[in-house]
Order: structure tokens, then sequence, then C-alpha cells
């Protein structure tokens, strides 16, 4: 596959976010979805490193975090509502969901691992 030069690069990933089951004490289910991310360059993601490091507060760091995926995460796929309804992505429905850590956690290892160019679930792999 050639390289193509892109000023925007967006791309899908998965996404598991790991979270206590409702149905069985001290057991953990896990749910997958899947991410369109808009890759950082290296001059914002040092932005966004810098402005992070400034912070003073706890508060803060997590204001920062909640900034970032919604910088980064720009729609989903396989997420649906109470009633198996497809859920549409929407600035209000991810502020929702940020509110629960263990989907802000799933976020962002999932565009970690984007980030660092691996495989989902493997380690670094060249397709041709």
């Amino acid at each position: 596959m050639d390289f193509k030069v892109t000023d925007i690069y967006r791309f899908w990933w998965p996404v598991l976010v790991r979270m206590p089951d409702p149905d069985h004490a001290g057991s953990i289910i896990e749910q997958k979805f899947e991410a369109l991310f808009e890759a950082l360059n290296d001059d914002r993601a040092a932005e966004l490193d810098e402005a992070f490091e400034a912070l003073e507060t706890d508060k803060q760091r997590k204001a920062h975090q909640h900034d970032v995926i919604r910088t980064v995460m720009k729609d989903w796929r396989g997420v649906l509502t109470e009633d198996d309804s497809k859920q549409p992505f929407s600035s209000d429905v991810l502020d929702l969901c940020l509110k629960q850590n263990w989907f802000r956690i799933g976020v962002y290892e999932a565009y970690a691992q984007a980030m660092r160019a691996e495989a989902a679930g493997e380690g670094p792999t060249v397709k041709n």
C-alpha cells in the first residue's frame, strides 16, 4: 500500500471497555465498539501534553483529558441505547459516556495503541 500524505487523518479503531458486571459481583464484562479517531500531529500533541503538565488540580487534569477525547473522537459505530437501537454519536452523548471511568480508559488505550501503530490486540504489523 502506498503512503498517502494528508493534512487530516481519520481512521476507525476498536475500543474495548472493561466494566463491572451488573449481574455478577466481583466480575468484569467487556463491551466493544469502534471509534473514528482523528490523529493529532506531533505539534498539537505536544501542546496538549504541555497544557496537561501545567495543570495543578485533579479536577483540571480530568477536564483536560475529557477535552482530548472530544478532540480526537469524531464518531462511533457499534454503540447502542438501553433499548438496543443504534446510538447516534453526539457531543451530549459523548459527555455522558465521559462520566464513566471505564469508558475513558478504553478510549485512551485504543487511541494510544493506534498512535503506536500496533494492530488491535497484537504487536506491530506491516501490510503491503
